[in-house]
């Protein structure tokens, strides 16, 4: 029997790693795929989506099960919680029996293309097409999304910052340009070896 696939609406994601899976905060966790999407409360979509979810969440478990504080993948928005939820997908990079890594979700864009392997940017904005995996646990039970594909519709590209941009050149200690040249400072140039 197939496990039946679910598409969220369009919207806008952060932390997407699909492209590439991330380290877990756990260590000895294999590596994960997973993204966030944001899901604006006041439009009609996100509604439905929401009791969409919920209503997976009963057909999986009932109503009656006492609920692992983890167990619902969809939180408001930590730093707006009236008007995002944020709906989690994640997935355990698997490792087949020979010993390879199992590709992660396919990704396409807009009109259908494979994608370009470019990492996705806070921002963009996707469908995502997953399944449900059901659990139950001492704590309580819980639904994880598993992203199985993403369709890339608008794409922000992923920069990495560098924080070093926001300050402005002062008066000051400057490092000597041998030293900046080289890569590096030593701390000891201009003092004579002690020998032992």
């Amino acid at each position: 029997m197939a496990t039946e696939t679910f598409y969220s609406p369009q919207a806008e994601v952060r932390w997407a790693h699909l492209v590439e899976p991330r380290a877990q905060m756990d260590q000895e966790k294999p590596l994960a795929w997973s993204v966030d999407l944001r899901l604006p409360l006041a439009e009609p979509t996100s509604q439905g989506f929401l009791e969409t979810l919920e209503r997976q969440f009963v057909e999986a478990h009932g109503s009656k099960k006492r609920r692992s504080d983890k167990g619902e993948p969809w939180k408001p928005d930590k730093e707006q919680p009236s008007q995002l939820m944020v709906v989690k997908f994640k997935a355990q990079q698997l490792v087949r029996r020979d010993g390879s890594q199992a590709p992660g979700p396919r990704l396409i864009d807009a009109r259908k293309q494979p994608w370009n392997g470019a990492a996705i940017g806070n921002g963009s904005r996707l469908v995502i097409a997953y399944v449900i995996h059901a659990w139950d646990r001492p704590e309580g039970v819980g639904i994880t999304l598993i992203p199985r594909a993403a369709q890339v519709v608008h794409y922000v590209p992923y920069q990495e910052s560098d924080p070093t941009q926001g300050f402005q050149e002062q008066e000051g200690y400057s490092q000597p340009e041998a030293a900046l040249a080289a890569g590096g400072y030593d701390e000891f140039a201009g003092y004579d070896e002690v020998p032992f």
